[in-house]
């Protein structure tokens, strides 16, 4: 069994944001990390890896085929003998490395030009890509962009309030609709001083 803060790398890794990790505990079902506002737990009777991070991804409103695709592009970029080893790395390291492959799985797999996300997810799903992922990718975009904190505060509502479809559309849609939607919830934010 992986230990919890080899969990907790695929677990910032799978999410590809910088969400903030408040806990990892174990159960009788699984061991579970919280991420912004969620929960993410792998079963007890996962043993590897691969399957964590299939476990990992499939509470996410991931498509079955881009779950599919990550686990395999992880698996031909990280040996089981470099998996095993992942749990003995410090924790900076091992968290690195797992961004890195999973960064690089994550792209390969979108190349495709299929939709990601199901847009017929469960409201949980879409919580979570929204606290762990959605939020803090926007609000490290405003931030970066030189915002007033009072602007990243509004980023912050505008995302945590974002309808599914949104999330949808800003995953799945071509690049002008991403812009657009982006257009839309910053540019209003932007004037906040």
């Amino acid at each position: 069994m992986r230990t919890a803060p080899l969990r907790l790398a695929l677990l910032v890794a799978a999410v590809l944001a910088g969400g903030v990790l408040v806990a990892g505990c174990g159960g009788s079902d699984g061991e579970s990390a919280t991420v912004g506002g969620g929960t993410v737990t792998v079963p007890s009777d996962v043993k590897d890896v691969y399957g964590e991070l299939e476990a990992i991804l499939d509470q996410l409103p991931y498509q079955g085929w881009y779950t599919h695709c990550v686990v395999a592009k992880v698996e031909g970029l990280l040996t089981p003998k470099e998996a095993e080893g992942l749990a003995d790395l410090p924790e900076a390291e091992r968290e690195a490395k797992a961004t890195r492959i999973i960064g690089k799985a994550g792209p390969a797999c979108e190349k495709s030009g299929r939709p990601i996300i199901d847009p017929n997810a469960s409201s949980k799903e879409f919580e979570l890509l929204r606290t762990a992922s959605i939020v803090p990718e926007m609000v490290g975009l405003a931030e970066a962009n030189g915002l007033s904190p009072k602007a990243v505060a509004c980023i912050k509502r505008t995302f945590e309030a974002f309808p599914d479809r949104f999330l949808v559309e800003l995953r799945n849609g071509t690049d002008k609709v991403r812009e657009g939607i982006l257009r839309g919830a910053f540019e209003p934010c932007a004037k906040v001083k």
